[in-house]
């Protein structure tokens, strides 16, 4: 296996991990910026409504614009400092943007001291409104997403054998995080907390 790419993936994870983290602390227990003071456009704005639309039913804040740009800007970054830009490393560049945002939000509900990760549960989590297998459907969106962003929307086989390997790397550690997170108890619920 390619120790780069295993140490390139390695390395997104703690990116996620840091950004869930970062994330907990400003929105707290409350997901989808419910009570942070940040912008919110009028709910008729077409605006409003396309994004509602392409998020699967999710309130437009200017916090998660902000936020989802500064991440896409990280990712842009090595084109700036000498990496040649085209449109193939484009493609797998959005393709690895969008396993991150499954990973860190996933991670949101792993790391926050303030949600108990046993709700994650489409009946706790009010602002994943649909769920498919035990997982909020936009996840699966993402992942059909990224697959197709990286195999560059062709049949190769070779693509889609690479994208399935960072796939179980990036499972592999998402869910290593999570098992030693909850043996460490690093992130367990504190009832003195305010939500």
């Amino acid at each position: 296996m390619n120790f780069d790419l295993i140490a390139q993936i390695l390395f997104l994870c703690f990116f996620s991990l840091v950004l869930a983290s970062l994330e907990t602390q400003i929105e707290g227990g409350f997901g989808w910026a419910a009570k942070l003071p940040t912008w919110r456009p009028r709910p008729e704005a077409w605006y409003a409504r396309f994004y509602r639309k392409i998020m699967s039913g999710r309130e437009l804040t200017l916090y998660h614009v902000l936020i989802f740009n500064l991440v896409l800007l990280f990712f842009h970054y090595p084109y700036f400092a000498g990496q040649n830009w085209n449109w193939s490393s484009e493609l797998t560049t959005i393709s690895l943007f969008f396993l991150v945002i499954v990973v860190w939000d996933f991670l949101w509900f792993v790391v926050n001291p303030r949600y108990d990760f046993r709700d994650f549960w489409a009946e706790k989590v009010w602002w994943h409104k649909k769920w498919f297998l035990h997982l909020p459907i936009d996840y699966w969106f993402a992942f059909l997403i990224s697959a197709l962003f990286y195999i560059k929307f062709s049949i190769s086989a070779t693509l889609l054998k690479e994208w399935l390997v960072i796939f179980v790397l990036f499972l592999f550690f998402t869910l290593a995080t999570g098992l030693f997170a909850d043996a460490a108890g690093i992130f367990r619920i504190k009832k003195n907390i305010d939500k």
